[in-house]
């Protein structure tokens, strides 16, 4: 009966601190330019300040899909119910192979062709 208690006790233990391991990564404006190591199948989560009311955006410019993948679409929250306030957007990836990509983020308005970016955002994701 000890044996059986102790090795279920063992496994549970595993159990969490495999759990822990994979936790979700977290990265907002003071992540630009860093370097992120992520497990196959673990999140990385990047908030970022922006305002649509301005016609910018956030949007994934440069990603290598076979390593990272976007998960579902971008969220948008805004921080106030007043008219033409900004909010947070909030993207997710996931670790899909072993392997290297950047993560780049631009900050723009869609329609507008030859112009720079309002802002970027780079990470570079290595996934174990």
């Amino acid at each position: 009966m000890k044996k059986v208690f102790l090795s279920a006790a063992f496994i549970v233990s595993l159990m969490i601190l495999t759990a822990c391991s994979s936790a979700a990564v977290k990265l907002d404006e003071q992540g630009n330019g860093q370097s992120v190591e992520l497990d196959t199948g673990q999140k990385l989560t990047v908030s970022l300040a922006g305002n649509p009311t301005t016609g910018y955006s956030w949007e994934v410019s440069e990603i290598d899909p076979a390593v990272v993948e976007l998960v579902g679409e971008p969220d948008y929250k805004t921080d106030s119910k007043l008219i033409g306030s900004g909010g947070v957007y909030t993207f997710v990836f996931k670790g899909v192979a072993p392997g290297q990509s950047s993560i780049k983020l631009v900050y723009h308005r869609s329609w507008e062709e030859g112009v720079a970016p309002e802002e970027e955002y780079e990470i570079l994701v290595n996934v174990n």
